[in-house]
């Protein structure tokens, strides 16, 4: 009986390529999937830019502006902008608090007030969320920002305390 050890090298060589292009996809789509989905990546809160224009604050990200969103209730995104006229944050979480959005997971506004422990200690729905490839907050009095920061806030259980856990990035007007 003649042995083929070229072919079945050649067909061996040929299933190890497949199966390494197909895990290759299967990662790349997870990626893809994780990211449609709304999953964290800190791209997505890594400042470019940022500036007032037209009325309006506004930043840019690395990756794509308001693509992720929280996994669980107690966690809140956030991109903050510190202006003349006080602190408002474009959030998105999984509690109801917000009368500009139906489901409070979409983007939208709060002017905020923070404690020396940067805990939130006023909450108001001052302003209004615009989200298209940069972040904006419309409807708002102020004429200039001074710092831009994105953070992760955490809900405590125990007390209902919102307070920041992360500061992803931040940028101010000297940098």
């Amino acid at each position: 009986m003649k042995k083929h050890t070229g072919s079945t090298i050649t067909i061996l060589l040929g299933f190890v390529a497949v199966g390494s292009l197909v895990f290759l996809n299967t990662a790349v789509t997870g990626n893809i999937v994780a990211a449609q989905e709304g999953k964290l990546n800190e791209n997505d809160f890594k400042i470019k830019d940022f500036g007032f224009k037209d009325g309006k604050p506004w930043l840019t990200v690395e990756g794509k502006a308001g693509a992720s969103k929280p996994e669980n209730a107690s966690q809140i995104y956030a991109y903050a902008f510190v202006t003349d006229k006080g602190v408002f944050a474009v959030t998105s979480h999984g509690t109801e608090d917000s009368t500009e959005v139906a489901n409070d997971t979409q983007w939208h506004t709060h002017g905020v007030t923070l404690d020396s422990k940067n805990c939130v200690t006023k909450l108001n729905d001052d302003g209004t969320a615009e989200v298209n490839g940069e972040i904006k907050v419309a409807n708002i009095t102020a004429t200039k920002v001074d710092t831009v920061m994105t953070a992760l806030l955490g809900i405590n259980n125990a007390d209902a305390s919102v307070c920041v856990e992360k500061v992803f990035d931040s940028k101010n007007s000297t940098q």
